[in-house]
């Protein structure tokens, strides 16, 4: 009976990786334009923004 040896998740993220170069570059770039307009909107829309007295103000 042969056996088997069990592959490591880092083994299996990296043939992943190869086998899917062009998803793993969509994803990567996706999850990037994702934060950058999560921390966008954070600013913008949160009152950080604002003048550093009124910020202080909140505390």
């Amino acid at each position: 009976m042969a056996r088997t040896r069990k592959l490591s998740a880092r083994q299996r993220y990296d043939a992943w990786l190869e086998a899917h170069p062009a998803l793993a570059c969509l994803i990567v770039g996706a999850s990037v334009a994702l934060a950058l307009i999560g921390i966008f909107a954070f600013v913008t829309f949160s009152g950080f923004g604002a003048s550093a007295e009124f910020i202080y103000n909140q505390f």
